[in-house]
């Protein structure tokens, strides 16, 4: 079952559910992915220093750490070292709360088919719902301060995406061609099919005309105006079989024609898709190499900073290729770059479901899920996919043509608690109530 939503945020308060009860046990192998249509997706919240905090990253994360997150992302995303280490460092930033002012966070923006996914797992999965709702109450509250596990980049994921979607492309390429071919079987099936009925109508005409002429010779008229009748109709039929069949052949050619094309582009994407695969994995793996070979050498002097340089550039020339590696696939996928900023909420899951979010922020304190895999099923066989596909929301979002993505808005934790798990109307209290076997929120 495939199911469209989607959800985004702005700045909320401070209320957070604290640690909840433990999930349920009901089944949830029966669901998948959750898609945002029409499509709802924000430009991302970049990273940054807030004003007046100029203090150098290093105070609170060391440059060997530096270093090797950003050699990391490098092997991730084929970014070059300079690029990759401003990013872990406004990453760091921000999940230190360098990047945004105490209480800031987000308030949650969502389309009306994420409201329903959302009021419907409440009434029928309370304890993934209690999950869910703890999950996006944090995101509300901590905003851009959160990080791993809950809240992680898809930049790592962005290559095997493209990956899997050079698979894909490929597999729908041979389905298609399957299609032609039992569409070319069954066309040459029907022309044999009239050929034979046509060859057994002209039997038929020469044995009734015949037959008739036999009558007529000794004298039967009566039985010889009964055979030219049906003799009449033998040649009606025989008529429209003869004008069927090269319509039929033709059909058949075409289909013919159309399969060798098919299959001689299906086997060119092939060669392609797995050249461009390889071409990945090895520039990845020398990437790779690259760095554990330089996190071997030796520091501290200038002697060890030099060779820190050389080591750097080096990494940089091989992230250089497998940037190119992954530009020569988004090309033949006709996929723009990763939009920075594609982020997944992992609602935790001690029961052993599963529920992952997909998400952007913008403008700055706004953030929109893009899409929800509901299952451990829609994660395993859909994530990757959802990727690609979410990117491509993303982008309409910032061309904005998706004004229909924040259909839903709620600027605090309380009013997204509020409409989702309220108060029982016989209760004269003012709060909102929190959801079923989750805790009460924090002031």
């Amino acid at each position: 079952m495939v199911r469209i939503m989607s959800l985004a945020a702005t700045p909320a308060g401070s209320e957070l559910l604290q640690p909840g009860a433990d999930g349920g046990d009901e089944d949830k192998s029966g669901t998948a992915l959750a898609w945002v249509l029409p499509p709802s997706i924000v430009i991302p919240l970049r990273g940054g220093q807030a004003p007046g905090q100029g203090r150098r990253i290093e105070d609170t994360m060391t440059h060997d750490k530096i270093r090797a997150a950003a050699r990391q992302r490098m092997a991730q995303t084929g970014e070059p070292y300079t690029a990759a280490r401003r990013a872990v460092v406004s990453g760091h930033q921000g999940a230190s709360g360098q990047a945004q002012p105490p209480g800031a966070g987000y308030a949650l923006r969502m389309s009306g088919e994420i409201r329903d996914w959302l009021a419907g797992l409440r009434d029928s999965d309370p304890a993934t719902a209690s999950t869910v709702a703890q999950a996006l109450v944090a995101l509300q509250s901590e905003g851009a301060r959160l990080g791993e596990p809950l809240v992680a980049s898809t930049a790592g994921s962005w290559a095997p995406a493209l990956a899997e979607g050079l698979d894909r492309s490929y597999r729908e390429r041979v389905e298609r061609l399957t299609a032609v071919r039992w569409g070319a079987a069954e066309a040459d099936t029907l022309m044999r099919d009239i050929r034979e009925h046509a060859s057994y109508l002209e039997s038929a005409r020469e044995g009734m005309q015949a037959l008739r002429r036999r009558l007529l010779d000794t004298g039967r008229a009566q039985g010889a105006e009964r055979i030219a009748a049906k003799l009449a109709a033998t040649e009606q039929q025989l008529a429209q079989v003869q004008r069927l069949l090269p319509k039929v052949t033709e059909a058949s050619q075409r289909l013919v024609t159309e399969m060798r094309e098919l299959q001689a582009r299906a086997d060119a994407f092939r060669a392609r898709k797995e050249v461009l695969k390889a071409s990945y994995r090895a520039a990845h793996f020398s990437l790779l190499i690259q760095e554990g070979t330089a996190d071997t050498g030796a520091g501290g002097d200038s002697g060890g900073r030099q060779q820190e340089d050389r080591d750097e550039a080096a990494s940089a020339a091989e992230a250089m290729l497998l940037r190119d590696a992954i530009a020569q696939m988004e090309r033949e996928l006709g996929q723009e770059a990763w939009p920075e900023g594609l982020m997944e909420l992992r609602p935790a899951s001690p029961d052993g479901t599963a529920v992952r979010f997909l998400f952007a922020v913008e403008p700055p304190g706004a953030a929109l899920l893009i899409a929800v895999l509901d299952g451990p099923e829609a994660v395993r066989d859909q994530y990757l996919e959802a990727i690609l596909l979410s990117a491509d929301m993303l982008r309409q979002v910032r061309a904005g043509r998706a004004p229909e993505a924040a259909a839903h808005g709620y600027d605090s934790t309380r009013s997204f608690l509020a409409e989702f798990y309220p108060r029982d109307p016989d209760d004269s209290g003012t709060e909102p109530a929190t959801p079923r076997d989750t805790p009460e929120i924090a002031d």
